[in-house]
């Protein structure tokens, strides 16, 4: 499932690039659109925490530009899920559309119930194992 998002003045730098810390928040936004699209209750009680993240910024983005955050599963855990996140820069060239790829991160989150790392309940598994069969 991809999330697709533009660039605005208020995500850049004072050199006019997506400041570093912008691009986790893409991906934060994109793994709460999953949730969100599948209709389960996401709330205080219930829901994900970061507790491991790797990121690779490979080229920036500025202002404008259309990003798409792509999240695929990579593995399933008792109490986690890991996720693969690549954010590509997004172009029409020509009437072609063309995607590069300009940052990536593996994030593990932690599934969390009445406010302590719980058990991963089997709809997060479902929702997000279907991540895979719906690439585009």
């Amino acid at each position: 499932m991809g999330l697709k998002v533009r660039i605005y003045y208020e995500d850049t730098d004072s050199g006019g690039i997506v400041y570093h810390s912008n691009y986790i928040k893409f991906c934060e936004r994109a793994r709460s659109e999953i949730v969100f699209a599948s209709g389960i209750e996401f709330n205080d009680s219930r829901h994900f925490v970061v507790t491991k993240l790797e990121a690779h910024y490979l080229k920036p983005a500025v202002l404008g530009d259309i990003l798409d955050i792509q999240t695929k599963l990579i593995k399933v855990g008792g109490v986690s899920l890991t996720l693969a996140q690549d954010i590509y820069k997004v172009a029409n060239i020509k009437g072609e559309c063309e995607r590069e790829l300009i940052f990536r991160a593996k994030v593990v989150v932690g599934f969390i119930s009445d406010r302590k790392l719980s058990r991963l309940e089997p709809e997060f598994a479902r929702v997000f194992g279907q991540l895979n069969e719906h690439q585009n």
